[in-house]
């Protein structure tokens, strides 16, 4: 539409731009730093390992095609009035949005997909939208300031915003268990620890990779207890179905420990049998006794700690955690006896605690508060 006033022509020139600018901005950030695990998940799944997703490349790649479309609908929607141009829009940041729609419930995915029906309301809307704005075009003579015309098309782009995030796969959960799992694999321990602390409730698959990133930082008898463990002995390893974990969680716990686990192999049993090979890894060890651990078999932790180590303070801590419970619960030979007199104090103060006035839910709070990191916490209020 072409105005008279040259105020509102180069409004008119402006606002198109910016739109374009927003989205250019949007899309590229949603899809390199918010989404760019769901979107190597789906490449990966879709191409059944056939290629590996590029995260930089990816982002680029997607949001010049949607870009593209933006301007062809910009092109044909040429009529919109001013205070609606940013609804040109509209289809590109849907369709950002149903990019990333993909849901992965053996991932620890607990959302769900928008259903067609979803879809199918936003398109009427939106139909309903541009009919009302053909109905109430610009006048040529029209002079408003940019203001005027700025903060509708805002308005619009926010709420187009907020659609398209809407529509998208926003699981915390699955999130955090596939960037994790990538900075496992690309050797960054710690950043992927760092991701798994925040997580109270973690799939198994990150439980998984936590363990993984603490052996390979030689931290699992140490830190392990720090994270939530609500799986025992199958938060430590990896199904076999995993493999479609764009990161081959399967094959690199694996590699980790010289053995790859069958797929209807227990986890205790298969670390017990590659523990008893005479060559076996010195990760497989530690392993095993934490997997003990998780399944509250003390006596058996204790016996195969003590085949090829003896009682001293150099132990990790969830060891020496583990046998100063022990010593308290049931009665044990002498030359078992772990002498640590500053853990035996703190024992002392948690079992007080667990032990205190209160109900059952008031005592764990209080314990989990003060001593959540360690296995104790663990062994009594899994």
């Amino acid at each position: 539409m072409e105005y008279l006033h040259p105020q509102v022509q180069r409004t008119a020139r402006r606002i198109p731009v910016l739109c374009a600018v927003y989205f250019v901005a949007f899309a590229f950030c949603f899809l390199f730093c918010m989404q760019r695990d769901v979107l190597a998940q789906i490449q990966y799944q879709l191409s059944e390992g056939e290629s590996l997703y590029h995260p930089l490349f990816g982002a680029m790649l997607c949001t010049l095609l949607v870009t593209i479309l933006g301007f062809f609908l910009n092109a044909l929607l040429f009529w919109l009035p001013l205070r609606a141009k940013a609804s040109a829009w509209f289809l590109p940041f849907m369709l950002i949005g149903t990019l990333t729609h993909w849901r992965f419930p053996a991932f620890g995915d607990s959302g769900e997909a928008p259903s067609w029906w979803v879809y199918a309301i936003l398109v009427v809307v939106y139909g309903l939208w541009l009919t009302m704005c053909r109905m109430f075009l610009d006048s040529k003579k029209e002079r408003e300031t940019f203001s005027s015309y700025a903060w509708p098309n805002a308005l619009q782009l926010i709420l187009m915003t907020v659609i398209a995030v809407s529509l998208s796969n926003t699981d915390i959960v699955l999130h955090r268990t596939l960037r994790a799992a990538s900075l496992v694999e690309q050797g960054a321990y710690d950043e992927a620890l760092q991701c798994a602390r925040w997580e109270r409730h973690p799939s198994r698959q990150l439980s998984a990779s936590t363990a993984l990133a603490l052996s390979e930082t030689h931290q699992l008898g140490n830190q392990l207890f720090a994270y939530p463990q609500p799986y025992g002995a199958a938060g430590l390893l990896p199904e076999a179905a995993d493999t479609m974990l764009f990161t081959r969680l399967h094959l690199a716990v694996g590699n980790h420990l010289g053995y790859k686990r069958g797929e209807h192999t227990q986890p205790l049993f298969f670390l017990q049998v590659i523990d008893a090979k005479p060559k076996s890894h010195p990760a497989v060890r530690d392993y095993l006794l934490c997997a003990y651990l998780l399944e509250r078999r003390l006596d058996d932790f204790a016996d195969r700690l003590l085949s090829d180590d003896s009682l001293s303070l150099a132990l990790p801590l969830h060891y020496r955690e583990a046998l100063m419970l022990r010593q308290h619960l049931s009665p044990v030979d002498t030359t078992t006896v772990l002498h640590d007199d500053s853990l035996r104090a703190q024992y002392l103060a948690f079992d007080s605690l667990r032990n205190a006035t209160g109900t059952k839910e008031e005592r764990e709070f209080r314990c989990r508060h003060r001593f959540g990191a360690t296995y104790w916490c663990y062994y009594f209020f899994r």
